[in-house]
């Protein structure tokens, strides 16, 4: 994840900064945990830790969005809910492979003994994680109970081909989470192959290295591949629990291998 993006957009649009430049050259933040204030009103369920503010992020500056302590976003705190609220997902010796590892979810699952877990990130190099191709992948077939990919396939040309992989490797009885940034006014996916710089991939795509909008119809694409969908929205917690974890509108794809 991109955690300077505001900061770098510059740079990385003036010389059109190749994807594997500008995330192998990222440093993860390492975010101290601040002192408790008596007028904490945000919990982060990550750290187990109120706050009486999260920081802004994001190129538009979301206010309240990043943890100051763990550095978790939105998008990880639902996914971390999600996870914790179905005990079956974390059952004792789970192998677990999560794509593009969040620090602070990594840190949380490689603390549970009972796990059996494997990062993996194509350009990451300070990931604690296997330099590994989504869309390649050497693992054989059924490895894996649990598969976490957290906005990742946005930045991948031929999704489709890594979603199949996610489905190759999962085992018949595992789930795959997945999240993309949907466009919540946008029913279809759009995409142009020949957008192909940052610049312009940021002027179409909202990001210089998304290659895609997602739009209400990804979840198709997913079971295109052999995989059943349930989709889990955050609006289905209550807006007590969305506003002091800081949750914004979001959806998560909990993926099953169909039974032939």
């Amino acid at each position: 994840m991109l955690t300077d993006l505001k900061q770098r957009l510059h740079a990385i649009e003036s010389v059109e900064m190749p994807v594997e430049q500008a995330y192998g050259f990222s440093t993860r933040s390492r975010s101290s945990v601040s002192k408790a204030l008596s007028a904490a009103r945000y919990y982060c369920p990550i750290c187990n830790r109120w706050y009486s503010r999260f920081a802004p992020f994001g190129l538009r500056g979301r206010p309240n969005a990043r943890c100051p302590g763990c550095g978790s976003l939105e998008r990880h705190r639902f996914l971390w809910l999600y996870m914790i609220g179905r005990r079956r997902l974390l059952r004792p010796g789970c192998r677990i492979l999560h794509v593009a590892p969040e620090a602070c979810i990594q840190k949380r699952l490689q603390t549970r003994l009972h796990v059996k877990y494997l990062g993996i990130d194509r350009y990451d190099d300070d990931a604690n994680a296997e330099q590994q191709d989504l869309t390649d992948l050497p693992y054989l077939k059924n490895t894996f109970d649990l598969v976490i990919c957290n906005h990742v396939l946005e930045h991948i040309p031929d999704d489709r081909k890594a979603i199949a992989e996610i489905a190759r490797i999962l085992h018949p009885s595992g789930h795959a989470l997945i999240m993309v940034p949907i466009d919540r006014n946008r029913q279809s996916t759009y995409e142009d192959h020949n957008i192909t710089s940052p610049s312009e991939r940021h002027q179409a795509f909202g990001h210089p290295y998304h290659v895609r909008i997602c739009g209400w119809d990804y979840a198709d694409r997913i079971s295109s591949v052999g995989m059943f969908v349930l989709q889990a929205h955050s609006t289905q917690l209550t807006e007590h629990m969305r506003r002091m974890n800081r949750i914004n509108k979001t959806v998560l794809y909990d993926c099953t291998l169909q039974r032939s």
